[in-house]
């Protein structure tokens, strides 16, 4: 029989590692640690690369390390170890153990697991399942995911099992090695007359959704002792996310772990980070915070010593900058830059509006405008000035777009925008240092990007502009920091250059030395483009690079302004489709749009022949149903 005497089962586990930098993240030694306990012997096989850190540390639990070139994926890197084994040796194990490093933990100790999965009477098994359904592309069978897969003694031992590994393809792509391997393996040996079991029941779930590892991971090691979850649950594209759920699984786990769980959060940040685009992980944990402007949220951790410098560069906007930096805590020392010229007469105006704070003035050169000011002229402030955080904040009237037709408001709104979600008031200020205290791998927040008017066309979709390759090379060349970019991915940087950032996570952007030679002349500024648009847009990643994420901030009072917005521009979206609005969910429709708008773009010729077909189909069905010969 193939049950398993747990005090005395020997297993062999077999590890596959990937990484593209071959780093291998802090959880998997705590997964290891207590992996070993219940295992005797363990094999890596690393698709890739290994760096030096790496291999010392899976040489401490590893009997064999295996590293191969990255082809076939997982499936293929497990076949290449068992068949190094071979059969009479793998044979000689109670169990064979296939795993990977998609999944974390343990949240509860392997043990359990094995003890209960050891008294079923089962050829092969795993964690989870992924539930059978018919999809309007293809029909799934149901089938044990294949980040865990346990194989028996009984199975192992049996010609099929052996024939199907030395005959397995080397797929090249995620999706053969999904569809002809880990959809078919379970079905083809279960029709073969192998048993097979989950230790987490899938029929549970059946009812809501196939895939509760992915769309109802909180359930699963809250209700059902899961004791693995998958780390792309907090960076997994939203679109499937927001189609299958309200788009709360990320957030909902992160929160449970952090407040339910000893489990070191850290380690997820640590894991996700690293290899994973931004926009991605900003969409999948929702890294937008709403903050009071008339409360204070409790803090238990120290607050962090701030300042905030604030550029000025309209004199006929002091009115609004004495109003913004009114905000400012008496306890975070403020800045102003500005040229030499204008000291005089902002000190005047300051006094004359009461404002009797100390403000320390920086001169600067007007050459790059605001980001000089920042990163020329007050780099020393910033690394030396012993702050853990900084705020930054400028006047704002962009007149290029007055000079190409459109109102002052436009351009207005978007300094609004900027300035209320970053100087909305001194209760809103504590607030945000509070945020950087209690979550320690926050780098910095800034408000999300305008789309009213004339900036719905620049940021709603991509807001990289004419920015993407200055930015690429400001980052790989110039500052020698490697993050996944994406074109079609949003940057999750601080638009406007209005924002608050924990000085650790941007020192590398402070420690490059930039001088004012680097940027253009105020007179040849361009609308966008320049180095000022690439460091503008950099930033979000320089604090991946640290270990930090960037995250977008509103007050209270602004999320009302937002929400109503993004709901009125969904409403005008959906409204303009028209005939191409079809299905329910944003995704339908956004196909259904898709199709419309590829038909629009038909030459009338071709329209008419197709008219023309339809026509003649239908009359020809008509003249069928009354009986006459095609």
């Amino acid at each position: 029989m193939p049950r398993i005497e747990t005090r005395s089962a020997n297993r062999l586990a077999i590890y596959c590692f990937y990484d593209a930098k071959g780093h291998a993240p802090q959880f998997i030694p705590q997964f290891l640690d207590d992996l070993m306990k219940n295992v005797n012997e363990l094999a890596v096989v690393v698709n890739g690369k290994l760096d030096d850190a790496s291999r010392e540390m899976f040489q401490q639990y590893a009997a064999r390390i295996v590293v191969r070139e990255n082809r076939g994926l997982d499936a293929a890197a497990y076949k290449e170890v068992m068949l190094s084994y071979g059969w009479d040796a793998l044979e000689a194990y109670d169990e064979v153990i296939c795993l990977n490093d998609t999944i974390m933990g343990p949240l509860r100790p392997f043990s359990e697991m094995f003890s209960a999965m050891d008294a079923r009477d089962v050829d092969f098994w795993g964690i989870t399942a992924y539930a059978g359904e018919a999809t309007r592309f293809e029909i799934i069978p149901t089938h044990i995911q294949s980040y865990w897969h346990a194989y028996r003694k009984t199975l192992v031992a049996s010609p099929e099992f052996q024939s199907y590994w030395e005959n397995l393809p080397e797929w090249e792509t995620y999706a053969e090695v999904t569809h002809k391997h880990e959809m078919t393996f379970t079905k083809h040996f279960a029709d073969l007359g192998f048993t097979w079991d989950t230790y987490i029941d899938y029929r549970k779930y059946r009812g809501l959704t196939p895939y509760p590892m992915l769309y109802m991971p909180t359930a699963l090691v809250k209700n059902d002792g899961c004791p693995v979850f998958k780390r792309r649950v907090f960076f997994c594209d939203y679109g499937p996310t927001f189609t299958e759920t309200a788009g709360q699984p990320a957030i909902d786990l992160y929160d449970y772990l952090r407040d339910e769980t000893d489990y070191n959060i850290d380690l997820i940040w640590d894991a996700v980070l690293p290899g994973h685009n931004l926009d991605d992980i900003r969409k999948a944990m929702h890294l937008t915070y709403v903050l009071p402007t008339r409360a204070l949220n409790s803090c238990s951790q120290r607050m962090p010593r701030a300042a905030f410098i604030y550029h000025v560069y309209f004199l006929d906007l002091l009115d609004d900058t004495c109003r913004y930096l009114s905000a400012l805590p008496d306890d975070v020392d403020a800045f102003i830059t500005t040229t030499e010229d204008k000291i005089s007469s902002i000190e005047q105006y300051l006094v004359a509006k009461g404002v009797n704070r100390k403000i320390t003035f920086v001169p600067v050169v007007n050459r790059g405008r605001d980001v000089s000011a920042l990163y020329v002229a007050c780099a020393d402030i910033v690394l030396h000035g012993g702050y853990d955080v900084v705020g930054f904040a400028h006047d704002k009237k962009s007149s290029q777009n007055q000079d190409n037709g459109h109102h002052g408001t436009e351009s207005q709104g978007f300094a609004y925008k900027l300035l209320e979600n970053v100087l909305a008031s001194k209760e809103y200020v504590r607030n945000i240092l509070t945020l950087f205290a209690e979550n320690p791998r926050l780098g910095q927040v800034a408000p999300p990007p305008p789309y009213h008017a004339l900036y719905f066309a620049h940021t709603i979709e991509s807001d990289w502009g004419a920015c993407f390759d200055i930015t690429k090379e400001l980052l790989e060349e110039t500052l020698d920091i490697h993050v996944p970019l994406r074109k079609d991915k949003s940057t999750v940087s601080a638009l406007g250059s209005c924002f608050w950032f924990r000085v650790d996570a941007l020192r590398p952007l402070f420690e490059h030395g930039w001088t004012y030679e680097d940027f253009l002349p105020e007179g040849e500024m361009k609308e966008d483009g320049t180095i000022s648009h690439a460091i503008e847009r950099a930033n979000g990643y320089v604090c991946q690079s640290q270990g930090y994420y960037p995250a977008w901030v509103l007050s209270d009072r602004y999320a009302r302004i937002e929400i109503d917005s993004l709901f009125f521009s969904s409403q005008v979206l959906l409204g303009s489709v028209g005939r191409g609005h079809q299905g329910e969910s944003l995704l339908s429709n956004a196909s259904g749009t898709r199709v419309a708008v590829s038909l629009l773009r038909w030459p009338r010729w071709l329209w008419r022949r197709v008219c023309h077909a339809i026509r003649r189909r239908k009359i020809q069905r008509r003249l069928k149903n009354e009986g006459y010969p095609e």
